[in-house]
Formats: structure tokens, C-alpha cells, sequence
């Protein structure tokens, strides 16, 4: 948020927030509400790569069971995809609330 808004403009979100009782104080906390759930699923859906990224490493170097290394990629592709899917939705919505905020904040 620091680098969107800049150091200016993350002061004021902040001093927004603790608006409460009006509604770009609301808007404000959506905004970080909003952001901060968009930090959980990146990191999320990091591990979820480097997990599938790994049974693929596993499954070409190992000499194993091939059904089982199908499997496990199989079921951590699947993750990855709907973790990036949620995350994707998740950057939208960020997109919209801080568009929201910034018109907020010129009507103000």
C-alpha cells in the first residue's frame, strides 16, 4: 500500500481508519482489510507453487512409484491453480476498493 499511495498517502489511510464513524473511515479499513487478505494469499499461493514445483522435481528425478508422483501432482496443480484463481479475484478487488478510496478522497 506504502508504495501505491505513497509514504503522504499511506499517513492519511491510516489516520483514515481510525476515522470510525465516517464513511472514508470505513473505506479506509476495507482498504486495508482488503489489502491484507491480498498479502495472505500471495503467500499462500506461493507455498502452494513451490510445493507443486517440488512433487514435479520429485517425480522427474525419482525413481518411485509413478502413480503416486501423478497423484501428489495432480492434487498440488489443482491447489496452485485455485489459490492463483482466489488471488487473481482477490488483486481485483484490491484494485476496485482503492479506486473506491482515491475517488473518496478527491470528493472530500
Amino acid at each position: 500500500m506504502r508504495s501505491t499511495l505513497g509514504d503522504d498517502g499511506y499517513i492519511a489511510l491510516r489516520r483514515h481508519r481510525q476515522a470510525t464513524h465516517t464513511a472514508l473511515g470505513t473505506l479506509a479499513q476495507l482498504l486495508s482489510d482488503t489489502a491484507r487478505e491480498a498479502d495472505r494469499l500471495h503467500t499462500t499461493f506461493c507455498r502452494y507453487a513451490t510445493s507443486a514445483r517440488g512433487h514435479l522435481d520429485d517425480a522427474l528425478t525419482d525413481q518411485g512409484l509413478p502413480h503416486a508422483d501423478a497423484t501428489a501432482i495432480l492434487y498440488s496443480s489443482r491447489a496452485t491453480e485455485l489459490h492463483a484463481a482466489r488471488y487473481a479475484q482477490q488483486m481485483h478487488q484490491l484494485d476496485l476498493v482503492l479506486d473506491a478510496y482515491q475517488t473518496a478522497l478527491l470528493a472530500a
